[in-house]
């Protein structure tokens, strides 16, 4: 990877710049050393409720205007607190990286906190716990609850989400003394990563935070424990539950003082998560840490969790893992080390060959560990770890206490309780307040323009068993994207069971044969009902070990699951998926013949005509083709012909008395001729893609999607064989008749009106932004070209939408939006817990209902 470039500001700001070349967006992040570690008792969650704060607003973007950069270039912004620190970061087109540093700049040197924002996170933050913790099963494991057995102290034992009850007694005061305190120049790393020059990037950054005033920070807090000598253990329960969840937890070494033995450690959790099942799960789920590996200073901790028959003992498990870990740590575990060692170094590689998290990581090495370089020298550092220092590491372990959370079926739910602790009484004088900022609001910096997206050095083929095939050159690390995607056919739209059942079985035969090797990558099989898609990634040197096992995957085998299966994995499908299903199989109508079993499935669906296979790495593109052809050429099929669909209007019901919404799809099929596909994603856009889109801006009102003030999602993609456009809408069941009457009458006089020109060149200008995303890794450029290939298109897409969309006028807009979404012809859907005739009688139209789940 290109090298880290490094700056600190006169007030302590350090900056660091990491160059990326062909990225159309650029990724910055603002770490400061603040974690709920530092929390005092009383304030449990603080930290957390003050990220949330620092969205809210600031001297020169007041209420929310920090995301309005964010929203009009299709650009991401978020925030986490984790122990040791607080990030912020922002992904967004290089043409507004003035934006994205004015405002985190901005809130760094004055932010402002209101009573009312105070109140409204709160909010938020209760939600979130309720969410994470109290209603999602299992809540609370391992974090934030395993901390409190692990650790004494209690800035390591706190829950660091807290009680919203406490966290209700917080005050403005509380804000300003928290912000003075930690929130410094001094305190923060800036980072940016991206096709961008350093010393430019150096130069805006001083123009933007060159100016906050130095200040000390608040010290760090002693994190010190004295270890415990006999297990640690603590059971719950909850009901609902199918298993017993068990998580074992035991302390790691100190990175920042013994790396290679902290590496150690990490390859002999990845030896524990490949101990899989005969389905080619992981039979124990693994993790470095509460939230990753480096991801905290010490202490932290090595965590697995294993679900379990109800009434396992917790011993049980715990001794099966100690014998684990003392066969390793005598025995020969070369293979087992090679095998890991190849899984996290792909991993990482692969990881980090993104802007946004290559972007974060660096700060977060940065502001933990002092050493960003590490992040580069990581895979080197997993290759240098030997068998013998992971049987250390293992003995080490086997006789180690450990902390053993226990969560078992029960007829109710039992945690334990966030603490509530006291506040010590401030004193007079004693609050710290946040200095007051020199001048007034300032002007919010334009965009610059946004440079011409190139797709790098690429080949097209098609082999000759009629598999169409992209390669691409991108990406600085040695790993290979691979996406093949096949249209499941006739035999799959009809019977979306079957083709569920399917890409169930080839994915454990994917995941059991990449196993096997040891290389690391990734293979998934997977299905959206249109498509059947095999993706994942390869190293360069691992490449034609991933085509061998695809090979297996794409062989017809005999498989054990009888297809009636395929009806049970159905039924975890959203409501779009449930709509899109229906809709295929009703407009092909009845299979003319039953399938015999899955392999005459496997025979008729998985075959390369009109297949598509796009593989995007740090390799010669003509290379990369030859090893597809080659690995490949034994595949042959010829795709069933789709017989003619039946357009013939209507209300189909499929009823789901699960939900608690309805979903409603109009569908119409794109004419063949017409305005081009660059002047419909234009009016796509202009009609309800974006938040100032135009039936979002006028609902509720006269011209746009519902007077109801529903908002409606519109799009376009391929169904059955053919393009299609779509308006979807989910809304409660007793509004339902009046969707159809407001979207359904409306879409004449919506589709026919003008753009006005500011309407247009913002709709124009978010076009734009919103693909730029298919550039920020190798991963991305490799899901984005396989989407345009769907679309028939190539693999310059990207392009030609940044050229086309600016020659695009009103008239073709409107030309477009009429013959795209004008009218509706294909058989409305309705997805719910709806009565079909009460929906006739409500809307006067024939409603016909289709089989549930």
């Amino acid at each position: 990877m290109p090298g880290i470039h490094r700056r600190t500001l006169a007030n302590g700001l350090k900056l660091l710049v990491a160059p990326v070349a062909g990225t159309s967006r650029v990724a910055v992040a603002v770490h400061y050393r603040v974690g709920f570690r530092v929390e005092p008792p009383g304030m449990e969650g603080f930290a957390h409720l003050f990220e949330h704060l620092m969205f809210v607003g600031s001297q020169s973007l007041p209420d929310g205007g920090f995301f309005d950069h964010v929203r009009d270039t299709a650009g991401v912004a978020s925030g986490r607190t984790h122990q040791d620190y607080t990030e912020f970061y922002q992904v967004v087109p290089r043409s507004a990286l003035d934006q994205a540093l004015f405002s985190e700049a901005d809130r760094m040197r004055a932010p402002s906190f209101t009573q009312e924002a105070l109140t409204e996170q709160l909010a938020g933050v209760a939600a979130e716990i309720r969410e994470m913790i109290v209603e999602r099963p299992y809540g609370g494991m391992p974090w934030p609850h395993m901390a409190g057995l692990l650790y004494t102290s209690f800035a390591n034992a706190h829950d660091g989400y807290g009680d919203p009850e406490q966290l209700k007694k917080a005050t403005l005061e509380d804000c300003e003394e928290f912000f003075a305190r930690y929130y410094t120049p001094g305190n923060a790393v800036v980072t940016v990563a991206g096709d961008v020059d350093p010393g430019d990037v150096a130069d805006r950054v001083e123009r933007y935070f060159g100016d906050i005033p130095a200040r000390d920070a608040a010290p760090q807090p002693d994190l010190s424990e004295p270890g415990f000598f006999m297990d640690q253990t603590a059971s719950f329960t909850e009901p609902g539950i199918p298993a017993t969840a068990i998580t074992i937890g035991q302390w790691l070494p100190d990175p920042a003082a013994d790396l290679p033995g902290y590496l150690a450690h990490v390859v002999l959790a990845r030896m524990m998560a490949r101990q899989i099942t005969p389905d080619g799960t992981s039979a124990v789920s693994t993790s470095c840490g509460f939230f990753g590996p480096l991801d905290a200073r010490a202490p932290d901790a090595l965590l697995l969790t294993v679900l379990v028959p109800p009434a396992t003992p917790a011993v049980q498990m715990v001794g099966a893992v100690r014998t684990q870990w003392g066969m390793w740590s005598k025995g020969d575990i070369s293979g087992e080390v090679s095998a890991a060692v190849n899984e996290l170094v792909s991993e990482h590689h692969r990881d980090h060959d993104d802007i946004e998290t290559r972007c974060r990581a660096l700060g977060r090495m940065e502001t933990l560990f002092d050493r960003a370089e590490l992040l580069d020298e990581l895979p080197e550092r997993l290759g240098e770890v030997t068998p013998a220092q992971v049987g250390k590491a293992a003995a080490r372990l086997h006789g180690a206490a450990c902390a053993v959370m226990t969560i078992e079926p029960g007829r109710r739910r039992t945690r334990p309780k966030p603490g509530h602790t006291e506040r010590p009484a401030r004193e007079a004088g004693q609050a710290i307040r946040i200095p007051e900022p020199s001048g007034g609001p300032r002007t919010v910096p334009g965009r610059e323009d946004q440079p011409r997206p190139v797709l790098g050095e690429h080949v097209e083929a098609t082999f000759g068993n009629g598999l169409r095939a992209v390669a691409i050159r991108a990406g600085g690390a040695p790993v290979v994207e691979l996406r093949l995607r096949l249209p499941a056919g006739p035999a799959g739209w009809r019977r979306p069971d079957h083709l569920e059942l399917l890409a169930h079985v080839l994915a454990r035969r994917a995941r059991v044969g990449l196993h096997a090797r040891g290389a690391g990558g990734e293979l998934t099989v997977r299905t959206d009902g249109q498509w059947l898609d095999v993706a994942g990634y390869a190293t360069t040197d691992g490449l034609d070990a991933w085509l061998g096992v695809l090979s297996e995957v794409l062989t017809p085998a005999a498989a054990a699951e009888p297809l009636s299966q395929g009806r049970v994995l159905l039924r975890g499908r959203t409501p779009a998926r449930i709509a899109d299903d229906a809709l295929r199989a009703y407009l092909l109508g009845p299979a003319p013949s039953e399938a015999a079993g899955l392999a005459d499935v496997h025979r008729t669906m998985i075959v390369p005509a009109g297949g598509s296979f796009v593989a995007v790495g740090n390799a010669d593109p003509a290379w990369i083709l030859s090893r597809l052809e080659d690995a490949l050429e034994w595949w042959q099929g010829q795709a069933q012909p789709v017989p003619a669909t039946a357009a013939d209007g209507g209300i189909l019901l499929v009823p789901r008395e699960d939900l608690s919404n309805v979903l409603v799809t109009f569908s119409a099929p794109e004419p063949p001729d017409g305005p081009d596909d660059v002047a419909r994603y234009l009016a796509t856009g202009v009609l309800g893609r974006y938040h100032r889109n135009r039936s979002i801006r006028d609902a509720p009102g006269t011209t746009g999607l519902g007077a109801s003030g529903y908002e409606a999602f519109l799009g376009r993609d391929v169904l059955v064989d053919f393009p299609r456009a779509y308006i979807q809408v989910m809304r409660p069941k007793e509004q339902v008749p009046d969707v159809f009457t407001e979207v359904l009458d409306r879409l004449p006089e919506l589709t026919a009106k003008p753009p006005e020109p500011v309407e247009l060149d913002r709709a124009r200008e978010y076009c734009v932004m919103e693909m730029l995303w298919g550039l920020d890794s190798p991963a991305k450029i490799a899901d984005l070209v396989r989407i345009g290939v769907s679309f028939g298109q190539g693999a310059g897409l990207l392009t030609r939408l940044y050229d086309r969309l600016g020659q695009i006028t009103a008239d073709e807009v409107v030309e477009a939006a009429v013959s795209t979404y004008g009218r509706m012809p294909l058989p409305s859907m309705v997805v719910g817990d709806i009565d079909a005739d009460w929906l006739a009688d409500e809307i006067e139209r024939e409603v016909t209902e289709l089989e549930g789940d």
